[in-house]
């Protein structure tokens, strides 16, 4: 009779996607705090939680998708597309051109996004990669098109303060907006019953359209919240870099994706959580920000996030053998 070890069962009992993320995070302070004392103070602090926002914001919606059993490439020139649309909407001067209105294009301009990427996936039965790798390419066109490829500049206060502004003079506005949709997140995820529905798409989509549950209905929702997700992001960063501009998009893609997948939601579908993700995106930004802090060259930044992504994806790989067996 096979019996399993106590170190085995103790490893079923306690979560290790859990556990991973602020082991790494713990590991990553200690040795950066060695090597530069610099990299552990106030100001390093700081400016890591303003950094973190967009890029955390966005991973947010990519996890939502992810958990569901799809995935969104849009984010990246979702970002750009939503932010020159706001910036062209200031510039103009429509309706104002406030910062309420901004806001609004951002968010109305991210879900309409989102509502595009779920019709496809949800109503056409499209691969969410295909479907959402097109919608891409439309989405880089139109950030170039908007503004015919100039950049706009955001010189409202008020604007500004949103990814500018500190709290008690030193917390980033940006950070305490990310900390919120966290909540936000945490709720719909754990509290309703869209969030049910989410972590059961992504582990058996045929038995939830079995017991009578409109998927397509539901996938459509997630769409457009993790599109929301990517216009609020959208807003944090043209309000921090004070323009808008179709190459605002830079790694967040990429980034947002690797937060998720480090923070253990399994590209599989059914896990992942809120807490999870915002660790991941942490060791994102701190991985960036270690990395130029000892002068490495971006374009090996990217190699060397492409290499933790392809180890966070082996050991999802692995504990989604070892829960099998």
């Amino acid at each position: 009779m096979n019996q399993r070890s106590p170190l085995a069962g103790s490893l079923k009992k306690s979560n290790i996607k859990e556990i991973a993320p602020v082991i790494i995070l713990v590991c990553m302070l200690l040795v950066l705090g060695t090597l530069n004392k610099e990299f552990m103070s106030l100001k390093t602090l700081f400016n890591m939680m303003q950094q973190v926002s967009a890029v955390g914001v966005v991973a947010i919606g990519a996890m939502i998708v992810i958990i569901s059993g799809g995935i969104d490439f849009t984010a990246g020139y979702g970002l750009a597309m939503i932010g020159m649309a706001a910036g062209t909407v200031f510039a103009a001067d429509i309706l104002g051109g406030n910062v309420v209105v901004v806001a609004l294009t951002c968010i109305l301009a991210g879900a309409a996004v989102g509502t595009l990427n779920g019709v496809l996936v949800a109503k056409l039965n499209i691969v969410p990669f295909i479907a959402t790798l097109a919608v891409m390419s439309l989405l880089q066109g139109m950030s170039m098109l908007i503004g015919h490829g100039n950049m706009v500049m955001i010189r409202e206060p008020s604007i500004l303060w949103i990814g500018q502004g500190k709290l008690f003079q030193n917390i980033p506005v940006s950070f305490v907006l990310y900390i919120l949709l966290c909540f936000v997140a945490y709720l719909i995820l754990h509290k309703t019953k869209m969030g049910i529905y989410i972590y059961a798409l992504g582990g058996n989509e045929d038995s939830v359209r079995y017991v009578g549950i409109n998927v397509a209905r539901y996938k459509i929702l997630l769409y457009v919240l993790a599109g929301t997700y990517t216009g609020i992001a959208a807003l944090l960063t043209i309000s921090k870099l004070g323009l808008a501009a179709p190459s605002i998009y830079g790694s967040t893609l990429l980034d947002a994706i690797a937060a998720a997948v480090i923070g253990g939601t399994s590209l599989a579908g059914g896990s992942g959580k809120v807490m999870g993700t915002f660790v991941g995106t942490i060791i994102i930004v701190l991985i960036t920000t270690a990395l130029t802090y000892l002068n490495i060259r971006p374009e090996m930044q990217d190699v060397f996030k492409g290499g933790v992504i392809l180890l966070a994806l082996c050991f999802d790989v692995f504990l989604n053998r070892i829960s099998k067996e």
